[in-house]
């Protein structure tokens, strides 16, 4: 299975809301990256599917990781995102 991440997110990181954070130009389509809406989030071998908290106006993003493998979430997002 070939794998788009939507938006690198290092899944190491977390700060002080406790949830998982990148900046917005780490997005492939920054359009998509919506309050809200699932998408795959990820950096290398590591992916999954996880909610958009948050866009900040200071471009960053917190996102909450979805527990399983993206094909166990992939009927959440809403584009081609999984060849």
């Amino acid at each position: 299975m070939n794998i788009d991440i939507d938006l690198f997110v290092d899944l190491n990181t977390e700060d002080d809301t406790g949830l998982h954070w990148t900046f917005l130009d780490e997005a492939r389509d920054p359009s998509v990256i919506v309050a809200g809406r699932y998408v795959i989030v990820g950096a290398g071998d590591v992916a999954a599917v996880a909610q958009i908290v948050d866009v900040g106006s200071d471009g960053v993003v917190h996102v909450r990781p979805l527990p399983g493998p993206v094909s166990a979430n992939v009927h959440l997002l809403g584009h081609q995102g999984v060849a």
